[in-house]
């Protein structure tokens, strides 16, 4: 398999995470795309031009983050990262669609700030900064319930908070969520965490 891949994006650092986790690194053959370049937006298999888009040995192609997680968690062998039925599937899926937000806001804030500035949007970017970390405190009353191991909505608010404080690094969210603090540092000691770590989108060539 082909996975379209960037060492800049919190989505295809949550696919990776995912990747490393069940153990499938060797089925998986990176090919760089970098998202801000025309000619790799028009190379994807993803009509919109995004990344991560996953390319099977039989050539179909998936995409985005979410669908990729799950085709690669129901078809591959490891530690199964999606429960299969019940309220733990609900709630894995329910926590990977908030940490999901997270992230497009996060995004919203990085690509506003990087226009002219006299382009920029203040109301937009202050909208979505407040979002993620309303996300972020909602997470602290349900910390404590946090299985022992990994699932998927864990990778994706692992990742989200990752990229959170990339973005926002003079923002203190950890003394108002001191549990979520705390199990977000044991989190992200992980090898799949610490293997992954983003790059600034200036820095990728």
């Amino acid at each position: 398999m082909r996975l379209r891949w960037s060492p800049t994006s919190p989505f295809v650092r949550k696919v990776m995470v995912l990747i490393k986790e069940k153990g499938i690194e060797h089925l998986i053959e990176k090919e760089k795309s970098n998202p801000l370049s025309r000619e790799d937006r028009a190379a994807t298999p993803n009509p919109l031009g995004k990344i991560p888009c996953l390319v099977t040995d039989d050539g179909m192609a998936i995409y985005d983050s979410p669908v990729i997680v799950e085709y690669l968690d129901a078809t591959c062998d490891g530690p199964k990262l999606l429960p299969a039925t019940g309220p733990e599937r609900w709630t894995a899926l329910r926590r990977a669609a908030l940490a999901d937000g997270m992230m497009d806001a996060s995004v919203a804030c990085f690509v506003e700030s990087i226009r002219k500035p006299e382009r920029q949007s203040a109301g937009w970017m202050a909208h979505n900064k407040a979002n993620v970390f309303k996300a972020i405190a909602s997470l602290e009353g349900e910390v404590a319930a946090f299985g022992k191991e990994p699932d998927v909505g864990q990778i994706g608010i692992a990742v989200a908070i990752s990229f959170a404080e990339d973005t926002f690094p003079d923002e203190d969210w950890r003394s108002a969520s001191p549990a979520l603090a705390k199990w977000f540092d044991g989190f992200s000691a992980r090898p799949s965490m610490t293997e992954t770590r983003l790059i600034p989108a200036n820095e990728f060539k």
